[in-house]
């Protein structure tokens, strides 16, 4: 049993409903009314762009956007299949699969060899790695907020809580990472006549030397880290709130549904 499960375990019907109320229980079934499109239709629109985005990873090698439609495939139907009262938690996790997913098969697309068996492996050790990495960092954000909405859980008895405080960290640092993203795309629009003219000179002479292995590799350290803090920025798309209350409406549903007369049509839907 996952640590989130034992947590969940941990308290009764009558603590969540505490932290539900009739009102938001109205709003998971029904939405507040003010969405320009409906969750259906921006799923499908979220399908589609990213098996699109997805597709260029073909350059690298056929399998991949193949395994990107299952994954995208198997998210739809889940999010058809599931009941009305989880669908504001699968619709939540869909948006941030599809996005996840195309960025992570996007960047596989890459090569960096010469080689394409080398350019195959470093993809696939990639996607493994971009989506163990993002998962965990999911998970963490789940676990952070179960434990501090359900069991009002003190910072300081948090379980994971080195965990959750580095992910909080990294939260920051992804936000920070966009708006340096932005701030650098327009400082190049406004001086990329000067850079074009940079020198190079000096690094080329590098080339073979001590000090050039060295400057070579602090450039390869800091082009990883760039790399998996964007294969990660997808995960500030889950509201874990969301998410946590599903699996709690989940784990009680007919308690929930009896507890606010609910018919079986109106909670879990058709």
């Amino acid at each position: 049993m996952s640590l989130f499960s034992k947590i969940v375990n941990q308290f009764s019907f009558e603590q969540a409903l505490e932290k539900n109320s009739l009102n938001q229980i109205y709003i998971t079934l029904n939405g507040t009314g003010k969405e320009l499109l409906s969750k259906t239709l921006k799923i499908f629109i979220f399908a589609v762009v990213s098996l699109l985005v997805c597709l260029f990873s073909s350059n690298n090698w056929f399998v991949f956007p193949i395994i990107a439609a299952i994954i995208i495939l198997v998210t739809v139907i889940g999010y058809f299949r599931s009941s009305l009262y989880f669908k504001p938690a699968i619709y939540n996790i869909a948006i941030y699969l599809f996005v996840q997913t195309a960025l992570i098969f996007y960047i596989s697309s890459l090569e960096v060899t010469d080689s394409s068996f080398i350019n195959r492996v470093i993809a696939i050790v990639y996607i493994l790695i971009g989506y163990s990495l993002s998962f965990y960092v999911i998970k963490l954000k789940l676990l952070e907020k179960v434990q501090t909405k359900y069991l009002e859980t003190d910072e300081k008895q948090l379980r994971k809580r080195k965990s959750i405080k580095a992910i909080r960290i990294l939260s920051i640092a992804l936000v920070s990472l966009i708006i340096i993203i932005i701030a650098g795309m327009q400082l190049y629009r406004i001086n990329k006549w000067w850079l074009g003219g940079t020198n190079a000179d000096f690094l080329a002479g590098q080339n073979g030397t001590f000090a050039g292995t060295i400057i070579a590799s602090v450039f390869v350290c800091i082009a990883l880290l760039v790399l998996f803090l964007i294969t990660l920025l997808p995960t500030l798309l889950l509201n874990a709130t969301t998410v946590v209350d599903g699996y709690i409406y989940k784990k009680y549903s007919e308690d929930f549904r009896t507890e606010y007369e609910y018919t079986e049509e109106e909670w879990y839907g058709e």
